[in-house]
């Protein structure tokens, strides 16, 4: 998948690329880190996805901008009674049958955002600066638990609470955001393709 965010758009945002070898592969890094915790590929695109059919007629897609839906299917059948609302596909019957194992449902679908929300351009350019800034100190690492420094009498105090390491991780509170405005709240038991 391309980056969510481009060499162009570091420049856009006053980012120093040195290195555009590196500069690219921290936009791909981070670009999959962001996509991870959305839980979607944010991108406009046709995606095939997995699921765990649901003891229900509802069944949620982990994308919040689904266009279209093309082929599903249950335990690798073709079906054709179900109908697109949203994010969502209903049918009459349940999706899972009742005290059973559930099905695998297989869906393929249009969905994404075109172009990339320019808050995501923003938010992966400034991982990515982050990310350059930290090679540019020591690489990931050179620093970590470090609580404070004194110029007079040369000292340095650490933590030793487990702080992040590498400046281009995603905190907790960013993912849970990411997955709450792009995803559903579905579990995959596939990957996109």
């Amino acid at each position: 998948m391309t980056a969510l965010a481009t060499l162009q758009d570091l420049r856009k945002y006053g980012i120093d690329v040195p290195d555009n070898t590196v500069a690219l592969s921290l936009l791909d890094s981070v670009s999959a880190a962001v996509r991870d915790a959305a839980g979607c590929p944010i991108t406009m695109g046709e995606w095939t996805v997995d699921l765990p059919g649901e003891q229900s007629r509802k069944l949620d897609l982990p994308c919040r901008a689904v266009r279209a839906v093309s082929k599903v299917l249950v335990d690798g059948r073709t079906i054709e009674d179900w109908r697109l609302f949203g994010s969502s596909l209903y049918r009459a019957e349940p999706w899972s049958p009742f005290g059973g194992i559930p099905s695998t449902v297989t869906v393929t679908f249009q969905g994404g955002w075109d172009p990339v929300p320019e808050d995501i351009v923003r938010l992966v350019c400034s991982y990515v600066a982050a990310g350059l800034h930290q090679l540019a100190d020591g690489g990931p690492g050179a620093h970590s638990g470090i609580a404070y420094e004194r110029l007079d009498d040369a000292q340095v105090g650490y933590t030793h609470d487990g702080t992040q390491i590498d400046a281009a991780e995603l905190p907790e509170a960013t993912r849970r955001s990411l997955r709450n405005r792009f995803g559903a709240n579905v579990s995959s038991i596939g990957v996109f393709r």
